[in-house]
């Protein structure tokens, strides 16, 4: 077998064994019943490719040599049983695929060192698959380091290393014991699967905004003049424009999806953007909008020939009859960042009238409104499976791509949530470690009184992920903000 240099996958989620299991490795153990066979790993450890926990199936180690020393990145130390025939576990917080592992041996004599062993991987902890075997191994030298390398593109949540013999010793030593993933950093060969694409050689907008109405000085005039309203929509019916006060755009100090909360207005798509954008591009969304200081609001955007424009609009927005507000929001009804891009949009489009009613807009025609790039691709309902659908999504996002879903079978359950069709989702990790990925409902709804904030932790159970659709999404110039670190979607407290 080659040696091969993979990194690791980066996998965000929360550990979900029990509790109790987390005692363990220290050199103040003792041997027998009270030794603790598990040793819980953080992200970014450097044996493993995830968080998890490295599991024993014997608590007889020594003092000093119990299973945390097989993954402390140090060869000075050993993991010890006094079994011949035994197995370690890796439990890791998210399913993923291996293809590479390494052993290396202690420094004890060359009868302790394992010698034929085979290594599973289940995703169940209960149907195992071979994934590799090897017989009569010899360390030659103490400390030795020996790879393997195998064909794997499936993904497991469990791994483990069945010992079925060592070199004849009373004990068997392991210094340390590796796992890489592969890492999946493109999705080219998904490619044939897509439709859909929005690339137009005249203009960076999208083949929506080509041979479409060129910007003239009067129209700058008009548009950075906020007394200069935006007619109102037919998609926004019993709408009026009222005057409101804006307190503070960004109620928890930065962007987030939690300040985008659709009411009246039968945007959906963009407002799936609009919380991408916060949920990959932080900074990039604080940048767009310039506050004036007097209830008015300056919103970079670009026009159908991908040339900036500036947008001023007032604080007057759409509300019911009893001046409840229609437009997007935060919490609490709140007026947020998301509030004043939505209505920029709506004034945006009374000069070029590309997209004449903001109700019904696609999320490959919001994007680039401030991006500037509308350059896209979709997968249709089935086009992949769901480890397909799992990797097109995280490779997108991890390469600061806009992201967003939908389903083509309404009210499916979905945990306490349901699916919704002729909706769009915006998709982002998930602090459910069964979970595929979450798509969050611009809705933001929540459910028998928990702040769910719309999140959808979308279930590997074959019924749910051949519904989905996906859009992806050029992100333009907001890569040139930073990304965020894209950890699972926790909404705030509010």
């Amino acid at each position: 077998m080659k040696s091969i240099d993979i990194k690791k996958i980066a996998v965000y989620s929360a550990l979900i064994l029990p509790l109790g299991l987390f005692s363990g490795c220290s050199d103040d153990d003792e041997t027998g019943p009270d030794t603790f066979p598990y040793w819980v790993l953080e992200e970014g450890n450097q044996n493993m490719p995830s968080s998890g926990v490295v599991l024993s199936q014997y608590k007889d180690s020594p003092v000093g040599a119990d299973v945390c020393k097989l993954v402390d990145n140090d060869k000075s130390t050993s993991y010890i049983t006094y079994h011949s025939q035994f197995y370690l576990t890796w439990n890791g917080n998210k399913s993923l695929a291996v293809n590479y592992y390494s052993l290396t041996s202690g420094s004890d004599t060359q009868e302790k060192d394992p010698k034929s062993w085979t290594l599973y991987a289940s995703e169940d902890n209960k149907k195992w698959v071979q994934l590799d075997k090897q017989v009569n191994q010899t360390f030659a030298e103490r400390q030795q380091t020996k790879e393997y390398e195998f064909e794997n593109s499936g993904t497991y949540r469990y791994y483990r290393l069945s010992v079925e013999a060592n070199g004849g010793g009373t004990s068997t030593q392991i210094a340390e014991w590796v796992l890489k993933g592969i890492v999946y950093d493109n999705i080219d060969d998904l490619m044939d699967l897509s439709s859909g694409s929005t690339f137009d050689a005249t203009t960076p907008m999208g083949n929506h905004y080509a041979n479409k109405h060129i910007t003239t000085d009067d129209d700058k005039e008009w548009l950075k003049d906020a007394t200069n309203e935006p007619n109102t929509l037919s998609s926004a019916a019993g709408l009026k424009w009222t005057n409101f006060t804006v307190e503070n755009l960004y109620p928890y100090g930065t962007p987030l999806p939690a300040d985008v909360n659709q009411h009246g207005i039968g945007d959906c798509s963009a407002l799936a953007v609009f919380a991408s954008m916060a949920y990959i591009y932080p900074d990039f969304v604080k940048s767009l909008i310039k506050d004036n200081n007097n209830q008015t609001y300056t919103v970079s955007m670009f026009d159908p020939q991908g040339k900036e424009v500036k947008v001023t609009v007032s604080s007057k927005l759409l509300a019911d009859n009893n001046g409840n507000i229609g437009a997007v929001t935060g919490k609490n009804n709140q007026i947020t960042w998301a509030t004043i891009l939505e209505k920029a949009i709506m004034k945006w489009n009374y000069i070029y009238k590309v997209n004449p009613d903001i109700g019904g807009i696609g999320s490959e025609h919001v994007a680039p409104l401030f991006t500037g790039n509308g350059e896209s691709f979709a997968f249709s309902p089935g086009k992949l499976t769901a480890k397909e659908m799992t990797r097109a999504v995280e490779v997108s996002m991890n390469r600061g791509k806009i992201v967003v879903g939908g389903f083509n079978i309404n009210d499916l359950p979905v945990g306490t949530l349901a699916t919704v069709t002729g909706h769009a989702f915006t998709m982002m990790y998930s602090t459910d470690a069964s979970a595929l990925f979450s798509m969050r409902n611009p809705w933001g709804n929540n459910s028998e009184g928990r702040k769910e904030d719309g999140v959808l932790n979308i279930p590997n159970d074959g019924v749910i992920p051949p519904t989905i659709d996906l859009r992806i999404i050029e992100p333009g110039i907001a890569s040139e903000s930073g990304m965020s670190s894209l950890q699972p979607y926790i909404p705030p407290v509010y």
